[in-house]
């Protein structure tokens, strides 16, 4: 990815197929923890986007919510149109992340927890391929976390005409 031989390749992505697409993806690991994935998405919402590159973000924001949210919780995946530009949030009940990893969280190999092994908890670039995927998107990425009240994760991707895709 950084060697920038990575193309993007923008194109008109049906919204509602996508976020349903991920949920089938991971659903098998939602099931084994007993946790319910919400997908509301209004028909028709279309984002121009790379949709190998939004899927792997929208998968890897999704699974951590699945590896770190409690079992027999909720979460929500939710797509709008705000201003212009398309806001796809994934919500969970997890653990919280403290202000002081919120930012940190999206560098590569960062880890909140350092004691948990690798094979525990992945490898801690997750959140930097879905950082680097929204970005080469002309997007941008956020989280609100408070500790024990769960995570709440906002990719942002720029209003396009179809004409510039």
């Amino acid at each position: 990815m950084e060697s920038g031989k990575q193309a993007v390749h923008l194109e008109p992505v049906q919204v509602v197929a996508l976020l349903a697409d991920v949920r089938e993806s991971l659903g098998v690991l939602a099931v084994e923890k007993e946790q319910t994935i919400d997908v509301n998405c209004a028909e028709g919402l279309v984002v121009t986007a790379d949709r190998p590159l939004l899927r792997q973000a929208l998968l890897n924001i999704v699974h951590n919510a699945i590896r770190y949210a409690p079992s027999q919780t909720r979460i929500t995946v939710q797509a709008s149109r705000r201003e212009g530009a398309t806001v796809i949030e994934v919500a969970d009940e997890g653990p919280g992340i403290a202000p002081e990893h919120q930012e940190k969280i999206f560098d590569r190999f960062y880890r909140v927890d350092k004691a948990r092994s690798r094979a525990e908890g992945g490898s801690g670039l997750g959140l930097a391929i879905a950082k680097w995927s929204v970005q080469h998107q002309g997007g941008q990425i956020e989280v609100e976390s408070e500790v024990g009240k769960g995570s709440h994760f906002r990719i942002v991707l720029p209003a396009r005409l179809e004409s510039q895709t």
